[in-house]
């Protein structure tokens, strides 16, 4: 009966945007966490050397020191999240408001679409990825096949149980690091998601005519964002231009895959620049492990690797022969297995990533 009264009296009635406290108190603490995540995570990926590779450009163009312009816009859009989440009668009637989601819906587009690009690759954390992509949208069918099985199971929060256990059964797999990397690569999709749920909600309910104010503000944010575009792109020519032209060394393994190639297995690679070296397995995880502690402590890896350096680079220049080669590579042996099978515990693909390495 009320609502016929109000439809008679021609009252538009608008939903809300979330039905659930709860859900307005997790889509607001993703929002604002999911940037964090992603930006550091992309410090951890980011070229140690000018590899030439196109997803090397990428990792720099994405990282802080290159990207940092596009802040203001983020914090604007999250903050106009926020306060729609706050209270949406009161500030979906701010075009201002409207216009952060809009541009926020964009920028996690644009950081969807880079992000995935720099992981595609053929492998399978390529598939994991786009599991991780599609978890939104196939989680809720996946709940609506599964519900009259789970009924007799579970009497609330049916979906939520579901992601869960799902979460557990990619941790025992995967490995923790593992996991919560896919997830970091994945959170900028997850957030356009939220955005374009928020954006398709007010286009429908508060944009019923174009006015000059609104003109003004979206030609005010585009001059905003292809500003902060340029200088996005030249700040990662001038990151790329400051790395060295050749990959960081192990000096002692890469004296140690000098030896004889039949005891030591090592393999004569063309290097992306052009250049040729010896490479076995031995270098390949020492590699990985150098690449793994720079990812888990940067600072302590800064300082190991200054020391590394001066030490690793005396001793490698009195490894000359291959006998002594041999030798060298017999020494890393223990800690060559060892760390590989930290490694591999952590991450399981570790081997299938090590095998890149050093390789064009």
């Amino acid at each position: 009966m009320e609502e016929t009264i109000q439809e008679q009296s021609g009252e538009n009635i608008i939903p809300p945007l979330l039905d659930r406290t709860w859900k307005r108190i997790l889509f607001g603490l993703f929002i604002v966490a999911a940037p964090i995540f992603n930006f550091s995570l992309i410090e951890l990926l980011k070229p140690e050397w000018q590899d030439g590779r196109f997803t090397s450009y990428l990792y720099l163009f994405l990282l802080p020191e290159a990207s940092w312009g596009f802040f203001p816009l983020l914090v604007y859009a999250v903050l106009s999240y926020l306060l729609l989440l706050w209270d949406s009668e009161q500030f979906a009637d701010s075009i201002i408001i409207r216009l952060g989601i809009y541009g926020g819906t964009l920028l996690a587009l644009q950081y969807s679409i880079l992000s995935f690009i720099t992981t595609f690759s053929p492998s399978p954390v390529v598939l994991a990825v786009l599991l991780a992509y599609s978890a939104p949208l196939s989680l809720p069918k996946l709940y609506s096949w599964l519900r009259p099985q789970l009924d007799k199971l579970f009497k609330r929060y049916r979906l939520a149980m579901i992601i869960i256990i799902m979460i557990i059964i990619a941790l025992l797999l995967w490995g923790f690091f593992f996991v919560l990397a896919i997830f970091g690569i994945a959170s900028p999709f997850w957030s356009f998601l939220i955005a374009l749920q928020a954006s398709r909600w007010l286009l429908k309910h508060y944009e019923t005519k174009f006015s000059f104010a609104q003109g003004l503000g979206i030609f005010t944010w585009f001059s905003a964002y292809v500003f902060t575009l340029r200088f996005n792109i030249l700040k990662m020519f001038e990151l790329y231009a400051a790395l060295p032209t050749e990959p960081p060394n192990c000096y002692i393994a890469t004296a140690a895959a000098n030896g004889h190639p039949n005891f030591v297995g090592s393999l004569e690679v063309k290097l992306a620049n052009g250049k040729s070296m010896r490479v076995n397995r031995q270098l390949q995880r020492l590699k990985a492990l150098e690449i793994a502690l720079m990812g888990v402590s940067t600072p302590s890896h800064r300082m190991m690797r200054r020391i590394y350096d001066v030490l690793g680079k005396w001793l490698a220049k009195r490894i000359q022969k291959p006998l002594l080669a041999d030798m060298a590579y017999l020494i890393l042996v223990p800690i060559e297995l060892l760390s590989f099978f930290v490694l591999k515990w952590i991450i399981p693909e570790i081997q299938t990533l090590s095998e890149r390495l050093y390789r064009s």
